[in-house]
């Protein structure tokens, strides 16, 4: 990302990036003699920000005559803070300095563990949604069946979603993305603003700016995690002849975290969540973390029952038995951060 003073990457003309997510039906899947895996293809789409509130609708079955659209969500502002719980940590009538203590001491560390909570729930998930689709849905076939075979409109929507994170969180490094759009790599080149064909689109002699993660960048490696974990993984939905997108998982880290902060991984052995800062110039102060999510096997039944995940996986920030928030008007009191099962992985930030 090209760096601005003037609030260039909220503008309409600042590039962004999303991921956007599709079957691959039974017939491909024999074509390409795909046995195993991918179930699903992965679509890297860089656009301005103008084009993505024009062209890409957003579908919400609840909008009420609102409609909203892709580029309304970019940048990710990650996961927030309840605005009550703001209220306790900044009472009124505190001076500045108190205000600028309290925000620096305890804002950015609840609002970490409140990642590393919805982390855990993501995943908790995607495991619960796998148990339940290969439970037989009408006659012997199951929603698991449905979604390898590309059947995603027999599925139930809170179910594919968490099915087509499990995916993602599958996807070896070494996997590059299905396709990208624009097809080539021009514009992640540094002086791609430079060519005449940008100028003639944008109208202006100079680098355009970009809200993006770089080929180059250690976070291309898992692109499609991120890009889940920040909000802007879709899928299309075709209603009444008119394409939408909807949004497979609410955002957590922010746009500028992916971009800026942290390269993600993921551990297929682990339950507890690594991070180390990663040394990208010995002479250059480097503020880049790697960050390794665990994502291991799902436990049996003996050791962790499938209602045990789905109570922690559908678990409110506020009330019930699971609450972040403390009750009783104690904000500030986080409960549970982290899972109130064994075998539940333990995430990081």
């Amino acid at each position: 990302m090209q760096e601005t003073l003037d609030n260039q990457w909220i503008k309409k003309d600042t590039y962004y990036q999303i991921l956007v997510v599709s079957p691959i039906k039974k017939e491909e899947k024999e074509e390409k003699k795909l046995k195993i895996r991918p179930h699903i293809q992965t679509k890297i789409v860089v656009r301005r920000k103008e084009e993505f509130e024009s062209d890409y609708p957003l579908y919400l079955p609840k909008q009420d005559g609102n409609e909203k659209n892709v580029g309304s969500n970019l940048p990710s502002s990650g996961v927030e803070l309840t605005e009550k719980f703001l209220d306790k940590l900044i009472e009124p009538n505190k001076k500045r300095d108190e205000v600028i203590k309290i925000v620096n001491n305890f804002y950015d560390s609840s609002r970490n563990l409140l990642q590393l909570r919805k982390i855990s729930q993501l995943i908790a998930q995607t495991w619960y949604s796998f148990l339940k689709a290969q439970k037989p849905q009408t006659g012997e076939i199951t929603a698991w069946q449905n979604f390898v075979n590309g059947e995603w409109g027999k599925i139930d929507s809170e179910i594919l979603n968490g099915l087509i994170s499990r995916e993602i969180f599958f996807i070896d490094q070494s996997y590059y993305p299905s396709s990208l759009d624009p097809e080539n790599l021009e514009m992640y080149y540094p002086l791609y603003g430079l060519t005449k064909k940008i100028k003639d689109q944008v109208g202006k002699d100079q680098e355009i700016t970009r809200f993006l993660i770089l080929p180059n960048s250690l976070a291309w490696q898992r692109i499609t995690l991120s890009l889940l974990i920040a909000g802007q993984a879709y899928r299309e939905i075709c209603v009444d002849g008119t394409k939408y997108y909807q949004r497979i998982w609410e955002p957590i880290l922010s746009t500028g975290e992916i971009v800026n902060n942290f390269a993600l991984d993921v551990d297929w052995c682990a339950y507890v969540g690594k991070f180390k800062e990663v040394q990208l110039s010995s002479v250059r102060f480097s503020s880049y973390y790697q960050v390794c999510i665990p994502y291991p096997p799902i436990p049996s039944e003996n050791n962790l029952s499938c209602e045990e995940i789905k109570s922690w996986a559908i678990a409110p920030d506020e009330g019930g038995d699971f609450p972040f928030y403390g009750s009783g008007g104690e904000y500030t009191d986080i409960k549970y951060a982290s899972p109130p099962f064994p075998y539940l992985p333990l995430s990081t930030t």
